[in-house]
């Protein structure tokens, strides 16, 4: 046991680096990208200040221009641009402030628009603190909710359309139950990115006039809450209905991040592509991996062990039937495990303080 112990802590290491190195990837990458661009834009602006002072023939310095475009640029950060500002609505109106207030709950957090006063600041630290817990406790909720559904979903999409692939597959192994976990998630996801993603990224292209590319590109920063906000829905002086589209608009954020964290628990309890097991110390967790690596015929239910059992609900967490899991350590096929494990399993449950420290342990239902 300690051996398994050791090796989850040996690939938490091996993370960490593959982690370091992927954040200087992504250094390099965007280092080589974007500094010839800054490098000629900067080049093209000082061209641009000098053939301005000599089309006005120097009437002021290079220390008078400079002052006036950082008065500018101050005024821009802090959400006033100076273009057509004088028939501008001011961004401190009750949509914007609704807009405000959902990319502060959700963690998005543009910062093109941000308190000035003291006052403000103190409150948007009070209502960040109070606010965010509420919010992941309602996401929470929701969640816990919508994946009871898709677990019935997930059973009503294998019973309809696993015999069916069955009787048309070319493949001589027949498609096993964890086959339909992958393609259920697989169909989940081509749902929301239509939905969440090319849809809406085609309606703010058509308002905003950005590029389909560029509309895309804010959909994805602001559902995976990075919020950069370098593009913001609503900001044109032109906009029509602003106050109706800024709320909108929070909806779509609001709506959007709670479908991404439901389909990252789709993914987390699609025993492939839960990878945590590989890293965790929990009792559970460590036993389900030494199983499938070591034993891998117990881990996985057969199309025959599938027909004798009646229409089961595969998310163990969200199940509220006790004895319809989808489970490696539960599987029908758990009494032809090698003594190996027979007698791991024993060794774990007489010992009932193993890694008592750690409050990862995640409690696996018994048939």
């Amino acid at each position: 046991m300690l051996f398994l112990v050791k090796t989850s802590n040996n690939r938490l290491i091996l993370l960490i680096l593959f982690y370091i190195i992927y954040l200087f990837f992504g250094a390099v990458v965007l280092d080589n990208l974007e500094s010839p661009h800054e490098a000629r834009l900067i080049k093209e602006l000082n061209k641009y200040v000098e053939t301005f002072r000599q089309r006005h023939n120097n009437c002021f310095s290079v220390a008078e221009l400079n002052e006036f475009i950082i008065d500018v640029s101050v005024a821009n950060d802090q959400g006033v641009p100076a273009i057509k500002n004088v028939s501008k609505e001011q961004n401190w109106s009750f949509g914007q402030a609704v807009f405000f207030s959902g990319t502060v709950l959700t963690t998005i957090g543009y910062g093109d628009v941000y308190p000035q006063t003291q006052l403000g600041k103190i409150f948007c630290i009070l209502f960040a603190s109070f606010g965010i817990p509420i919010t992941l406790l309602l996401l929470y909720a929701i969640i816990e909710r919508l994946m009871i559904k898709t677990s019935r979903a997930l059973d009503i999409f294998i019973n309809k359309f696993q015999p069916a692939l069955n009787k048309i597959s070319v493949i001589s192994h027949p498609i096993e139950r964890s086959h339909m976990h992958i393609l259920f998630a697989f169909v989940c996801t081509v749902k929301v990115f239509v939905l969440f993603f090319l849809i809406p990224s085609a309606i703010y292209a058509h308002i905003e006039g950005w590029s389909y590319l560029n509309a895309f590109y804010y959909c994805f920063i602001s559902l995976s809450t990075v919020g950069l906000g370098d593009y913001v829905p609503g900001d044109s002086d032109s906009q029509k209905h602003r106050h109706l589209y800024k709320i909108f608009s929070t909806l779509y954020l609001i709506i959007g991040v709670m479908i991404m964290v439901w389909l990252l628990e789709i993914y987390s309890e699609t025993p492939e592509f839960n990878f945590y097991k590989y890293f965790t110390l929990s009792k559970e967790g460590i036993l389900t991996h030494h199983i499938e690596t070591v034993h891998p015929a117990a881990s996985r239910i057969e199309v025959s062990d599938l027909e004798k059992k009646d229409s089961t609900i595969s998310y163990r967490k969200y199940s509220s039937e006790k004895n319809e899991l989808y489970n490696p350590i539960d599987s029908p096929k758990n009494n032809h495990m090698s003594n190996d494990s027979e007698k791991i399993l024993h060794e774990s449950n007489s010992n009932s303080n193993y890694l008592s420290t750690t409050n990862a342990d995640i409690p696996i239902q018994q048939q």
